[in-house]
């Protein structure tokens, strides 16, 4: 135990004492002042808001001092300073592991970490994956997707959903597999139109983290919805309705090809082989007629 602090002027603090209780606060205010600066900087390096947290969560210390006090049993071990730090540790990791998720359900977190995965470690990619790339009952209302983002960012609070958000999940009917039918009913169809509702999904998702410019080209190119099939045999017709130039189309087009192509690829690649193989695909795409030349 600490030469600081004996263990007599524990028992007596317990007791109520006050000299023995301004000991155990002069003892303890140096430790806990360092652990809450560095949990301030859990949530923000500097400026205001790490003020803010320092004094919040040095003040969470000092009640969690109180409260090993309260449970310090010298029986078990009599070194009280270890025991009321690892108190203040924990208690101030659950507070900023509170104040980072907040409004985010185990469910949302896991799903937007499976996106953030697709998407290459990209949190604002994946934050746009959540909403129409995993099956229904999984995939995340607009609010729930952007409360993990900010959550796995450590957002501030005042940029969190407000409480009570619609959440317009969709919800999984019990004894289903993801695929809307009992596990033992899946069959091979079920497997293909899963499959091709997820890369539509994707596609949708990948474009609306795009300009809108390039987006609209290639949706009109494609005939995404809700665009129009434009193809490229009607750039003319494009150019008038979109209010801008037949050449402007054809960059937009351009360079819209490549930059979804680089998102699908850090979306659906796993390794490295995959990824030299996809770039070498896109990059054939792009030079053939009819592609970004």
């Amino acid at each position: 135990m600490s030469s600081t602090l004996a263990l007599e002027t524990v028992r007596a603090a317990q007791n109520k004492d006050l000299s023995a209780t301004t000991a155990v606060i002069e003892a303890t205010e140096s430790r806990i002042a360092v652990l809450a600066r560095k949990a301030a900087r859990r949530m923000a390096e500097r400026g205001p808001r790490h003020d803010d947290y320092y004094e919040e969560f040095a003040q969470q210390g000092r009640i969690a001092v109180w409260d090993a006090l309260s449970r310090f049993d010298e029986s078990v071990s009599p070194d009280f300073l270890g025991f009321a730090y690892g108190t203040v540790e924990t208690t101030l990791l659950n507070a900023t592991r509170a104040e980072r998720n907040q409004g985010v359900d185990a469910d949302a977190a896991k799903t937007f970490l499976s996106m953030l995965n697709r998407s290459g470690g990209d949190p604002y990619l994946a934050e746009k994956l959540c909403q129409t790339v995993p099956p229904a009952g999984r995939r995340l209302s607009v609010d729930r997707a952007h409360a993990a983002r900010l959550a796995y960012q450590g957002a501030d609070s005042l940029d969190a959903p407000a409480p009570g958000a619609v959440d317009a999940d969709e919800p999984r009917e019990h004894g289903t597999s993801t695929y809307g039918v009992p596990d033992d009913l899946i069959t091979a169809e079920d497997l293909t139109r899963e499959a091709d509702r997820e890369k539509r999904a994707l596609v949708h998702g990948l474009l609306d983290t795009m300009g809108d410019g390039q987006a609209y080209v290639l949706r009109a190119t494609f005939g995404i919805d809700p665009v129009p099939l434009y193809g490229t045999g009607n750039e003319d017709e494009l150019a008038a309705d979109m209010g801008t130039t037949k050449k402007a189309v054809r960059e937009a087009r351009s360079k819209g090809l490549k930059a979804f192509g680089k998102r699908y690829v850090k979306a659906v690649a796993r390794t490295t082989d995959e990824v030299d193989e996809l770039t070498a695909a896109m990059t054939a795409r792009l030079t053939r007629k009819g592609g970004a030349e």
